[in-house]
């Protein structure tokens, strides 16, 4: 017998898969064939019949669906644990529960597009338990950790030393999915001016770390470079408004250090949620999947 040294990933990954099956309840069987296809680790409990492929050399976006096609034909769930995802695929999608086996932890781990990892034994039981499943849209949790960096910004008018503020954190899902909601200048529904966000910076303000801040009101004022009135930050003295085009260019040198004056990190509860349109295997642990209503 070959030592594990020996031995290659490939064969490793598949001994562990094929234990985990049967310490999860699971009849499992290695190479084993069906009608037109071959898996390298079947297992099957009562009506469910599962087939496991591990991927450690490249392969080809068509063939890897032409031989999913066969295991959808046959009523087997198919699940592919990739090295390296094919050169053609862009997006997940639910026809193809095709993931990543990283050599970390246990040895191996595998990883849902860098948004969770688990161990393989984990892995699976999560998967064939129906805890990993696809979803179309992320959905924020409604309690956030997010952090506060506060910059300093001189009113382009008065003159006066003022203190904005960005979010340096990204909002995620339960399933840990960075949401990037969409936000261009000049519009009034920016993260930084939700109200729950406002009122952190605000609460700030008002300690002892924060007294020395100077930070206007954010209310809706008139640009005259847009011809329009949104939200925005605006200079605690003069009341004068921060065009959007000035604060993302304070924000960007406040972002490699400099003019920074403080930061804070706090959990924040949000009062409406962020919902993208991002396909995805879902693992959201104990919370509910990204689409559930």
């Amino acid at each position: 017998m070959s030592s594990k040294s020996e031995k290659s990933k490939h064969d490793l990954i598949q001994a562990e898969i094929f234990a985990a099956c049967n310490d999860l309840g699971f009849h499992a069987t290695q190479e084993h064939k069906g009608k037109g296809w071959r898996t390298d680790v079947f297992a099957v409990k009562d009506s469910k019949k599962f087939a496991f492929e591990i991927q450690i050399s490249p392969q080809s976006l068509k063939k890897t669906l032409e031989r999913q096609d066969k295991y959808l034909r046959d009523g087997v769930v198919g699940c592919w644990l990739f090295e390296k995802s094919p050169s053609k695929l862009s997006d997940e999608r639910p026809d193809l529960p095709l993931f990543h086996v990283t050599e970390q932890i246990n040895p191996f781990s595998v990883s849902l597009s860098g948004r969770k990892e688990l161990c393989i034994h984990d892995f699976l039981e999560q998967f064939i338990s129906g805890n990993i499943k696809f979803c179309n849209v992320v959905r924020t949790t409604p309690e956030q950790k997010v952090k506060l960096v506060f910059y300093e910004m001189e009113c382009w008018k008065c003159k006066a030393m003022n203190h904005l503020y960005y979010i340096e954190t990204n909002f995620r899902s339960a399933c840990n999915a960075v949401i990037h909601s969409y936000e261009t200048l000049w519009c009034s529904d920016k993260n930084v001016h939700r109200p729950e966000i406002i009122a952190l910076a605000r609460e700030f303000v008002e300690t002892e770390q924060g007294k020395n801040l100077k930070l206007g009101e954010i209310k809706r004022r008139f640009s005259k470079t847009v011809q329009d009135s949104y939200l925005s930050f605006g200079c605690y003295k003069c009341d004068s408004i921060f065009g959007d085009w000035y604060v993302m260019e304070a924000e960007l040198e406040a972002g490699y250090g400099y003019g920074q004056v403080a930061t804070i990190e706090r959990s924040v509860k949000l009062d409406e949620n962020i919902e993208l349109s991002i396909p995805h295997w879902c693992y959201p642990g104990e919370s509910p999947f990204c689409d559930a209503s």
